[in-house]
C-alpha cells in the first residue's frame, strides 16, 4: 500500500459575522476536509492487445508518423464531495427561523490503480521501468490531493463568510427554500475547487507523459521485444 502523506483535515471554526441582531451564531460550526486513499491496485491481467483500445487522458507525444503502443496506464479516480449539516432556532417573531450552518465536511478520495499489460509482467526489466514509470501519474495524484486537502477548507469558508454562516430570520414557508439554497451553495463552491483541481491535475499528468519520459522508460530495457508487432512507444 502506497503511504498516504497525513494531511491534517482542515478544521475552520466558523464565528459569527454580522447578522441582524435577531439571529446571531451562539455556537461555532466547522468545517472539515478529510482525504482518504485506498490501496494501490495493481492489474496484469489484461493481455497487451486488449490494452491498444484504452482512452488515454494525456496527449501522445510521439509523431504522426510513429506506430505506438500501450504498455501500461494508471486509471485512478478523485473524487471531491461534501456534505453539509444545518441547524435552526425559533426567533422571539412568530413562526420565523434563524438557520446557520453547523457543520460542513469535505471528503477527498483518491482510488489508485495502475494496469500493465500481462505480457510486459511477464519481462521483469519491462514491467519494472512501466511500472515505475506509471507511479509517477499515481505520485501526481497524491500530491494534487493533499494540496487541495490544505487549501479547499479555507476556501469554502471564504466563500461562506460572503453569504453569512446564518440567515434569518425566515418565514417558516421560506425555511426550507433557504435550507436547500445553503447547501447547494456550499456544493457550488466545492464544485468550483474541483474543477480547478482537475485542470491542474491534468497538467501534471500531461508533465510527465512526455516524449523525453517515453524513451527513457523504452531505453531502459533495450532487449525487450514487444508482443506486437510493428510498434513503438509506451
Amino acid at each position: 500500500m502506497i503511504p498516504f502523506d497525513p494531511v491534517t483535515a482542515g478544521t475552520a471554526l466558523i464565528l459569527a459575522v454580522s447578522s441582524p441582531q435577531i439571529c446571531q451564531m451562539t455556537t461555532s460550526a466547522d468545517i472539515s476536509v478529510v482525504p482518504k486513499t485506498a490501496e494501490l491496485v495493481i492489474d496484469t491481467s489484461r493481455s497487451a492487445a486488449s490494452l491498444q483500445g484504452q482512452s488515454i487522458d494525456t496527449i501522445n507525444p510521439y509523431g504522426y508518423n510513429n506506430v505506438t503502443h500501450t504498455n501500461g496506464f494508471m486509471e485512478g479516480q478523485i473524487n471531491m464531495r461534501s456534505s453539509v449539516e444545518l441547524d435552526y432556532k425559533l426567533t422571539s417573531r412568530a413562526n420565523a427561523y434563524c438557520i446557520y450552518y453547523k457543520k460542513v465536511t469535505i471528503t477527498l478520495d483518491i482510488t489508485p490503480k495502475i494496469v500493465i499489460a500481462k505480457e510486459v509482467s511477464e519481462d521483469s526489466c519491462m514491467y519494472g521501468a512501466v511500472l515505475e514509470h506509471e507511479m509517477k501519474h499515481v505520485n501526481a495524484d497524491r500530491k494534487i490531493v493533499n494540496k487541495y486537502a490544505q487549501t479547499i477548507g479555507k476556501k469554502v469558508f471564504d466563500g461562506l463568510r460572503q453569504r453569512g454562516f446564518i440567515a434569518g430570520p425566515i418565514a417558516a414557508e421560506n425555511a426550507q427554500t433557504i435550507m436547500d439554497r445553503m447547501k447547494n451553495t456550499v456544493a457550488q463552491l466545492v464544485q468550483f475547487e474541483y474543477k480547478k483541481m482537475e485542470i491542474e491535475r491534468t497538467e501534471a499528468q500531461q508533465a510527465i507523459d512526455n516524449l523525453a519520459e517515453y524513451q527513457f522508460v523504452q531505453g531502459q530495457c533495450p532487449d525487450y521485444e514487444s508482443p506486437l508487432a510493428a510498434s513503438r512507444g509506451q
